[in-house]
């Protein structure tokens, strides 16, 4: 698994601009949550590469991960920081955190639920420690366009550090009625001179726009403040058409 192997993660995803996408986390922040956010909660952090900024700007942070060798890497990267991250290793379908928090936030389609009961499992996790008022930040976590389209689509190469990246991202359809499907991830690297291969196969279920909207009009304790694309507050999606990384906010009732 790639996941244990964390510097090699990192580079695959050295390509983002986290400086920018903080920036957006706090327009949100300013502009929609109750409550004044002083510490900030992330579900599937992996190596937590926001960490430095958010803290940087005064917030306290917290990660939550499954992996371990994820979450040892983060706190010894991050170990210089004050006040000191906290991370915890946890499962997002079904968690306890023993603290109260002002803001969550789940980054880049991590948000693996492949079950409706899944989805109450975790909402009801995350409602337990969430703050009335405060809000739940979700990128790219709903399908409005084809799953389909990344089908032999979405290859790319990068390098850091001395150490290259070739990824290969594929997707078929498993399961149309539960809108399961399974993707496989194909890493090539070369590590200054030493080469590996990665293959990771993993199912997911698609949300859909729709879908999603009725699980939270359905619950009393989460409300659905709006979704927006080009991580640009005056670009609200206002159909279903395809879209590319959008992202979502709802806040704690």
């Amino acid at each position: 698994m790639l996941y244990d192997y964390p510097e090699y993660y990192e580079v695959a995803f050295s390509f983002r601009d986290f400086f920018r996408e903080v920036d957006f986390l706090e327009k949100c922040i300013s502009k929609y949550s109750d409550i004044e956010v002083k510490n900030v909660f992330e579900i599937a952090c992996a190596h937590a590469p926001h960490t430095e900024e958010l803290i940087k700007r005064g917030y306290h942070y917290t990660g939550m991960d499954i992996n371990r060798n994820m979450l040892d890497y983060a706190q010894y990267k991050w170990r210089f920081l004050k006040p000191v991250p906290e991370f915890f290793e946890g499962d997002m379908t079904k968690f306890n955190y023993q603290k109260k928090i002002d803001f969550a936030f789940v980054m880049l389609g991590s948000l693996y639920l492949n079950s409706i009961q899944e989805m109450t499992n975790h909402f009801d996790s995350l409602s337990k420690i969430l703050k009335k008022g405060g809000l739940y930040f979700l990128d790219w976590c709903i399908q409005f366009s084809d799953p389909l389209q990344y089908k032999d689509n979405n290859r790319y190469r990068i390098e850091k550090n001395g150490i290259e990246i070739e990824s290969d991202f594929n997707i078929k359809l498993l399961d149309i009625t539960n809108q399961m499907y399974e993707e496989v991830w194909t890493i090539n690297v070369n590590d200054h001179g030493r080469h590996r291969t990665f293959k990771m196969v993993e199912r997911n279920k698609a949300i859909t726009p729709q879908e999603f909207l009725k699980f939270i009009t359905e619950r009393t304790d989460f409300q659905f403040v709006g979704w927006w694309k080009d991580w640009d507050l005056d670009k609200p999606i206002s159909d279903f058409s395809a879209i590319t990384r959008p992202v979502a906010l709802l806040k704690k009732l």
